[in-house]
């Protein structure tokens, strides 16, 4: 924790408001370049939960204050000891992960479509974070990537993301060199859907979310469902869920119509 952090522990790790149906979660440790600590994970964590329990809202946008979205997971929850080793201690690292995991989870499998919106830097675990988003939004200078590797701690949970986002070679390349990836070189692999110009990350991100947020909550949140569930079932198994949802939705309006005939 900086001196800064320090003189007021009362300031929330993540500030939350809303624009419109979305709800903006910011992650609000600018001094650390929006670090994750155990403590702002656990509120990210509370965060999206209150966002998917609240029906007014219809979409989860997660953004970082300051100068960058995410430089990644917070080195002092790892048990540092000294010389910079890692000091495994009964099982307090493996809340710390625990706690990473959850978010993680939440975010991708949350009923409500939820956005990462990008500028500065989306490192390690704030790579991983906008990789578990369903979308992502960055200005077109954000930089990415998980340099972790280049010190000898794989990236796994963005390698793990990222094999689901795109095919082995390209996926094996980012999570094994370390290397740096501009916006506008994800967003020819797909894992960014919109770019802005810097400065206009924030209008880029209400527009994108405006298309979103008048869609049926219903049909988005069964479509995600189903794309989630293509990604570990069977094409014929996917074939028949997708039929079996289509003969509810027939029978669902002949029953309606049924209904409106007899009124």
């Amino acid at each position: 924790m900086s001196a800064a952090e320090s003189v007021d522990s009362s300031v929330p790790w993540v500030l939350i408001h809303d624009e419109g149906a979305s709800r903006v979660l910011t992650l609000n440790r600018p001094t650390k370049r929006n670090a994750l600590s155990d403590a702002l994970l656990a509120e990210l964590c509370s965060a999206i939960e209150a966002a998917q329990a609240d029906d007014a809202v219809r979409s989860i946008v997660v953004r970082g204050a300051g100068s960058s979205f995410c430089s990644g997971r917070d080195q002092a929850d790892m048990g540092r000891g000294t010389a910079g080793q890692v000091v495994l201690q009964d099982e307090s690292l493996e809340r710390t992960v625990g706690i990473f995991t959850r978010a993680l989870r939440l975010l991708m499998h949350s009923p409500k479509p939820t956005i990462a919106a990008v500028h500065g830097h989306a490192l390690a675990g704030g790579q991983a974070l906008s990789l578990a988003c369903d979308f992502v939004v960055a200005e077109r200078n954000a930089q990415f990537g998980n340099p972790e590797i280049r010190y000898g701690f794989p990236a796994a949970m963005n390698t793990v993301l990222l094999a689901r986002h795109l095919g082995r070679r390209k996926a094996l390349e980012i999570a094994i060199t370390g290397n740096t990836w501009r916006a506008d070189e994800y967003a020819a692999l797909g894992l960014v859907n919109r770019l802005t110009e810097p400065g206009a990350l924030d209008l880029g991100v209400r527009s994108f979310c405006e298309n979103l947020n008048v869609l049926a909550p219903w049909a988005v949140r069964r479509t995600k469902q189903l794309l989630m569930a293509a990604e570990d079932m069977g094409l014929d198994e996917l074939l028949a869920s997708g039929d079996g949802l289509n003969q509810l939705l027939r029978l669902n309006a002949q029953i309606q119509g049924l209904f409106q005939d007899k009124v």
